[in-house]
């Protein structure tokens, strides 16, 4: 009988070793660096940030050397896809990096809601290459 409680035990905290083990492959996951560029498809990752009020969410984008007509915002689900095409090439050696050969032409992100929004009533402000985008949260 004591075997079996023993048994129990160990298994108990077995399987919590395991689920804490696959808790830190995900966060490893998540926050190990990656490039913030893809010279396959010549685009760069912008800096973003989402805010969350009581009311709406805002999304904010830096979009520096593009122009307002380029900038698109498309809603897919529950993210937002952001797109803009800068006004010239930017080579990776400007930015200081020198392991790889290649330019850069677009920006390009999804950015992931992580609360309901009515993407219907999305509001779009742009100044100085700073995207603004304003989506309503649902009741």
């Amino acid at each position: 009988m004591l075997e079996k409680k023993k048994r129990r035990s160990f298994d108990f905290i077995d399987a919590y070793f395991e689920d804490f083990e696959r808790w830190v492959e995900r966060m490893d996951e998540m926050f190990t660096q990656k490039p913030c560029w893809n010279l396959r498809n010549c685009t760069m990752e912008p800096l973003r940030e989402i805010n969350m009020t009581a009311t709406e969410v805002i999304v904010t984008a830096d979009l520096p050397l593009t122009e307002e007509s380029t900038v698109q915002v498309r809603p897919i689900d529950n993210s937002l896809e952001i797109s803009a095409k800068m006004r010239r090439k930017l080579r990776l050696h400007e930015l200081g990096i020198s392991q790889y050969q290649g330019e850069i032409e677009k920006f390009r992100c999804h950015v992931h809601i992580p609360v309901p929004v009515n993407m219907d009533k999305m509001g779009i402000k742009y100044k100085k290459g700073i995207l603004e985008v304003h989506l309503p949260r649902k009741r």
